[in-house]
């Protein structure tokens, strides 16, 4: 709040992962569980519930072939979102982070109205292998004089 009394400002950009739950690549997650000390039994019980996914689609009365599915998540599941956190947990950026699922808030305090803002910086450690990103808005907020 003090850099805002002194004319200065935050400028913020919201990130939204698209297709978060789509593109999860299953060996960095089952790796980064790894890490985190999961049990050997819980990473094969995980890895057995994430592979070998089919689907089909229904019309009518008129259904699809199955359709084999490669690094999605399934949708609905409980594990989806914790899953992806557990991504994203060591994501860093030199700025105010906060992560919400699949969504990113960067903020960063520019000292004054003159001062330029490096927010475009920090977007390249926030890049996930496969995973594209859709910056949704991006805001300066200034207080009026």
């Amino acid at each position: 709040m003090e850099i805002l009394d002194m004319t200065g400002s935050v400028r913020a950009a919201f990130i939204d992962y698209r297709k978060a739950f789509d593109l999860v690549n299953h060996n960095t997650l089952l790796g980064k569980l790894k890490e985190y000390n999961i049990p050997l039994c819980l990473l094969k019980w995980f890895g057995s519930y994430l592979s070998h996914r089919c689907q089909r689609v229904k019309v009518g009365q008129l259904y699809s072939s199955w359709k084999t599915l490669c690094g999605t998540m399934p949708q609905g599941s409980r594990l989806g979102p914790l899953s992806f956190i557990v991504l994203i947990d060591d994501l860093r950026a030199a700025c105010e982070l906060h992560k919400f699922v699949d969504d990113t808030t960067l903020s960063e305090l520019i000292p004054s109205t003159g001062s330029a803002s490096t927010m475009s910086s920090y977007f390249s450690p926030l890049y996930l292998p496969g995973q594209p990103i859709m910056i949704c808005k991006s805001t300066h907020l200034k207080p009026k004089r």
